[in-house]
């Protein structure tokens, strides 16, 4: 099947989770109104099989291919500007878990939307425990904070990021690929300690 300027506006909109998507012999189409059936045989991939979809393949991507560089900077003592480095305690093991965010610190608080929602690990950990650190830039060299985490499910997560972006500008860039690659935005804030 050769791709031409449809089957990208298909998967853009498939990705972005702004329409169903039929796939009819190789083909994909998008709009379908709610309820409708496909007549040549193909399949309506619901919004739930697409967010299942596009976290696993995410996932994937994060774990293994965008996020190990970056802890690798961390751990030899350099900071990758625009990140932080979340560290939760594991709720089956017990054992630390670290994880890349974007840069959030606002005075004594940090922010963070969490592409994934409850779904993520960290997330899930933090409901656990929501005791964790995060390890900032501090000049040129990395601390580590304490603090509390809350997940804050009221809160708007595309209004907090663009008051993040207005608060810290070079957040705007984490924020654009956090709504491309969020099935589930969420909203967190630690409450770092002094």
């Amino acid at each position: 099947m050769e791709w031409d300027t449809r089957h990208f506006a298909s998967f853009q909109a498939f990705w972005s989770g702004t329409g169903d998507v039929v796939l009819t012999d190789g083909s994909l189409l998008v709009g379908l109104p709610s309820g409708s059936r496909c007549t040549e045989g193909g399949a309506i991939i619901s919004v739930h099989e697409r967010e299942t979809m596009k976290h696993r393949i995410v996932h994937f991507l994060q774990k293994y291919l965008l996020n190990p560089p970056i802890k690798f900077l961390f751990a030899v003592g350099v900071v990758p500007p625009g990140y932080a480095l979340l560290e939760t305690t594991g709720r089956k093991t017990g054992k630390p878990r670290r994880t890349p965010v974007g840069y959030g610190l606002v005075g004594r608080q940090f922010w963070i939307v969490a592409e994934h929602g409850k779904k993520a690990g960290y997330v899930r950990n933090i409901a656990d425990n929501p005791r964790v650190r995060l390890k900032l830039r501090d000049g040129l060299r990395a601390r580590w904070h304490t603090g509390t985490a809350q997940l804050l499910s009221d809160d708007d997560p595309r209004e907090r990021q663009r008051w993040l972006a207005k608060q810290l500008p070079s957040s705007a860039n984490n924020a654009a690929a956090v709504r491309l690659f969020g099935t589930q935005l969420l909203t967190l804030r630690i409450d770092l300690e002094a």
